[in-house]
């Protein structure tokens, strides 16, 4: 018995572009699943340059949900930062960290931060908090946003091709599915470990 092909809807360029643009927008404020799921998903179901294209879609939405953010800190830190500690898997501890290096090479700390667990709707607050430029750091935003992803979707790439050449590409979806389970699975041990 074999893989029976995706329903029609499920392969509309348009409804994976609104996913992207709607995940990006949402991760960057209340929503605590990276679109670099969905992102990495459009790589299996169109390739990795369809995907850079929902990527920088995914980037811009995230600049706009920052904004919001940015305005919430910039207007109340504390709110801020309570409404951020509601969000699973967020703790103090991170936003101390996003603190600190808010203070200095922002616009590093904030492409770093995205690969090393420090989720972005942090930085936007604090930076709005900080009274950083908005329009900088929504450039800033959309740069290290799509940054991650672009490395993400490179990586998945990179596995799907590595699949096809052993002729076990029909492994692909399963494999990324492991992957992203193995992911969170990981990091909420993290964080949880570390008292959120």
């Amino acid at each position: 018995m074999g893989i029976e092909k995706p329903p029609r809807w499920f392969m509309d360029k348009r409804l994976w572009l609104t996913g992207a643009i709607v995940w990006g927008a949402a991760e960057a404020t209340f929503f605590f699943i990276v679109p670099d799921v969905i992102l990495t998903a459009a790589v299996i179901a169109y390739g990795w340059r369809q995907a850079l294209r929902f990527a920088g879609a995914a980037a811009l939405a995230a600049a706009i949900g920052g904004y919001f953010m940015w305005r919430l800190g910039a207007a109340s830190p504390d709110a801020a930062r309570d409404f951020l500690l509601s969000v699973p898997l967020l703790g103090q501890d991170l936003i101390e960290r996003v603190q600190s290096e808010i203070n200095g090479a922002w616009p590093v700390h904030l492409t770093l931060g995205a690969i090393t667990g420090a989720p972005y709707k942090i930085y936007a607050a604090e930076a709005g908090a900080a009274n950083i430029n908005p329009a900088l750091f929504a450039a800033m935003s959309v740069l290290a946003r799509f940054a991650r992803f672009a490395l993400l979707i490179a990586i998945v790439a990179l596995g799907k091709e590595a699949l096809k050449r052993i002729g076990k590409d029909v492994l692909a979806p399963w494999a990324l599915a492991a992957m992203w389970t193995l992911v969170y699975i990981v990091y909420g041990f993290i964080r949880l470990n570390a008292g959120t």
